[in-house]
């Protein structure tokens, strides 16, 4: 019986340990090696050892991993041998770029109060279901240009800037992808996890490289989420 991890359950491996990201709780956890090994050979299609019944149905009934009739068709990141990332200071990527105050801005300022308001009071899980459900698959989405990805950041940045609480990572992310979605561009919510210290990091990725931020965070963090054009396994 194939298996799927369910839609509030995200995985990744950084190093030669595999973390959970359970949106419904916000919580990470980095899991024991024989935990897992189930979980990957579940999502494989893989076990065949009767003995792992009672580990499987735990993992049901906590609602880790759901019965289906297909493998489980996501890629999985893996970053195994990855030395990691220095602590990321993060701080709104500002540019010498004056910004009016106009429709534009007050539209990215309602989006990030609502943005605010899904991780506050409904939850991780809410605020990545919104996103989720601005993009629509019958839509023809497009890669933006360089100079729309900038000027974007730059809308955004603006917005943060009179919002009335600082603004992390997280939710200015959160924000330019709603934004990017209602333009039809093709653009995706990133968080990158590690340990050895443990430390999580979101960011925009558009066409294979990161929005605003460096490169390497893609290339060395292990990319647990990725929304809302998940990457299929080849």
């Amino acid at each position: 019986m194939p298996y799927h991890l369910t839609d509030h359950i995200y995985i990744t491996q950084f190093q030669d340990e595999l973390i959970l990201l359970d949106l419904k709780q916000d919580k990470y956890t980095v899991c024991f090696k024989e935990f897992a090994d189930l979980v990957l050979q579940l999502l494989e299609g893989k076990v065949t050892d009767p003995s792992e019944d009672t580990a499987i149905q735990t993992l049901l009934d906590d609602r880790i991993v759901e019965e289906k009739e297909n493998i489980y068709p996501f890629y999985i990141d893996k970053k195994s041998t990855s030395e990691g990332v220095a602590n990321v200071d993060w701080r709104l990527p500002l540019e010498n770029v004056r910004v009016p105050f106009d429709l534009e801005v007050v539209k990215a300022f309602l989006v990030l109060l609502k943005v605010n308001f899904y991780i506050k009071f409904r939850g991780f899980y809410s605020g990545i279901q919104s996103i989720k459900n601005a993009y629509n698959p019958t839509n023809s989405y497009t890669l933006p240009t360089q100079k729309e990805l900038r000027k974007l950041a730059n809308i955004v940045n603006k917005a943060c800037l009179i919002y009335p609480t600082r603004t992390k990572c997280l939710e200015w992310a959160m924000t330019f992808v709603l934004l990017a979605l209602k333009r039809k561009w093709k653009c995706n919510l990133e968080i990158g996890v590690q340990n050895y210290p443990f430390m999580a990091h979101a960011w925009i990725e558009c066409n294979g490289h990161v929005v605003m931020d460096e490169d390497v965070l893609r290339d060395e963090l292990a990319i647990i989420l990725s929304e809302p054009f998940r990457k299929i396994k080849a």
